[in-house]
């Protein structure tokens, strides 16, 4: 490769990693998001998403760190111990939760904090 095509390339990758970058931190969900399952007091849940990514979520007052998530610009889904909860977003500061388990389903309206 001719070194003319050499930074013609390297600018493409640079460039396109960069867009990628700021997708991921331009989602619109970074915050923490409040609720209570089953629209219950005693079933408070917070959900902590920064620079693109679930960080931890809470449940009654205690807080989890979370490995993964899938961030997208509607929906996330993370997993902890075998539960699945996606949270659908339904405005700027309104989302739809849902909780699967092996013990049953539950559902959360959360707002951004």
């Amino acid at each position: 490769m001719k070194r003319p095509s050499c930074w013609l390339f390297a600018t493409a990758l640079i460039v396109a990693s960069s867009s990628a970058a700021l997708a991921m931190q331009k989602t619109g969900w970074d915050g923490t998001w409040s609720g209570a399952w089953g629209g219950q007091p005693d079933q408070a849940t917070s959900v902590t998403i920064a620079n693109g990514r679930v960080v931890s979520f809470t449940y009654q007052g205690m807080s989890h760190p979370v490995a993964s998530s899938n961030v997208a610009a509607t929906a996330i889904t993370y997993q902890d111990q075998g539960n699945v909860v996606t949270l659908t977003k339904r405005s700027e500061t309104t989302a739809a939760a849902t909780l699967q388990t092996g013990m049953g389903n539950a559902t959360a309206v959360l707002t951004r904090q």
